[in-house]
């Protein structure tokens, strides 16, 4: 009996354990049915993902299991720093040299032509009349070099003279020149220019004297800031002249291809090419106003054959109109005023004789 009620009450312990247990052995199934999916673990950023973590060997504990080191990154070289061109190149400056090319010159040894008549008529008769007739022949060779030539011209100008009574004076008198020029261009800024005039200046009968003989020459510096601004500086020497060292002073501006401003002393001048060329750059209209200062000097005998100078200045303005044709016949024509005319006789030491002013007329035409 004792046996039965200790089975009895052993079972009855189990049973009352099993219905309070706090863990259930299943989970209980969701009033709407499905499945219940197990809690997921919360994302925390501060850990990092396997996918991160760098692969680490484990620690050698013995030598039977050495160290694998992880291979080395592998390095390459880094490019060279290529130097970008620029898309647009630096415009080179201009060449002063070829600047002072003529848009004329012609390849050889003939270069251009020239013939001048010049009248200064006789307008009192106490006055003097003057006219020249002058032709000259330009030319260049290589000086050592076709970029550095020296130009040589050759001119005769045969002068008629319309004496007034009372005047020692020849009829005709004689110009045979030849003029050698040169220039160099330095640092593309700085132009030497030089020339030198050996000539034969005379009536018929004295070209022969040594008063006949005569070596001109000028001597010109030139600072060029660039193509339009040209600053000139120097002299020109007339061997016996009137004034036998005249100054060359002033300066060039070419703003642009229509107008030239030449304010150089003894010979300047401003020029305008015509809206009415025909081909601009190859057939051209000018209009210009200039001045001159006309310094000569000439050796001649009196009626007895007694040697003797004449020396002549006087200052010219002109105006004038010209037709340009580059590699063609190009001509001129000038009307002028003269004024302050002087000339000294040797023989008549230390006095000066003053002759009315006069107009000019001058044609010109070149090759």
């Amino acid at each position: 009996m004792r046996p039965l009620c200790i089975f009895l009450m052993s079972g009855l312990a189990i049973g009352a354990a099993t219905a309070q247990t706090p863990y259930p052995s299943t989970a209980p199934q969701p009033a709407w049915g499905g499945h219940v999916l197990p809690a997921q673990v919360p994302y925390q950023p501060t850990l990092p993902s396997e996918s991160q973590t760098p692969w680490q060997p484990y620690p050698a504990t013995d030598a039977a299991y050495p160290v694998v080191a992880a291979p080395p990154a592998a390095t390459t070289a880094a490019p060279p720093i290529v130097v970008q061109e620029p898309i647009y190149p630096p415009t080179p400056e201009p060449s002063l040299r070829e600047s002072l090319t003529p848009p004329d010159a012609r390849d050889g040894f003939f270069q251009k032509a020239r013939f001048t008549a010049t009248w200064l008529p006789q307008l009192e008769d106490d006055s003097l009349g003057w006219t020249d007739l002058r032709t000259e022949v330009v030319t260049a060779l290589p000086f050592f070099t076709r970029e550095n030539p020296i130009i040589i011209t050759p001119s005769y100008e045969l002068h008629f003279l319309d004496r007034p009574a009372g005047f020692d004076l020849p009829p005709r008198l004689h110009d045979l020149a030849i003029d050698f020029h040169v220039f160099r261009v330095f640092g593309n800024h700085w132009i030497a220019d030089f020339a030198l005039t050996p000539g034969l200046y005379g009536d018929d009968y004295s070209l022969d004297s040594n008063d006949a003989q005569r070596l001109n020459g000028r001597a010109v510096g030139i600072y060029a800031p660039d193509l339009e601004w040209k600053w000139v500086l120097g002299a020109t020497y007339v061997h016996g002249g009137w004034a036998k060292v005249v100054p060359i002073a002033g300066v060039v501006y070419e703003p642009n291809d229509d107008v030239e401003y030449e304010l150089v002393f003894p010979r300047p001048r401003v020029s305008w090419r015509l809206p009415s060329s025909p081909v601009p750059g190859r057939d051209e209209y000018w209009a210009y106003v200039a001045m001159e200062f006309q310094n000569s000097i000439w050796a001649f005998e009196q009626t007895d054959g007694t040697p003797d100078v004449l020396a002549s200045r006087d200052y010219r303005l002109l105006v004038g109109l010209e037709r340009k044709i580059y590699g063609g016949l190009s001509y001129r024509a000038e009307i002028g005023y003269v004024f302050n005319r002087d000339i000294k006789v040797a023989s008549v030491s230390g006095e000066d004789i003053s002759l009315d002013d006069s107009v000019l007329l001058r044609a010109g035409v070149t090759y």
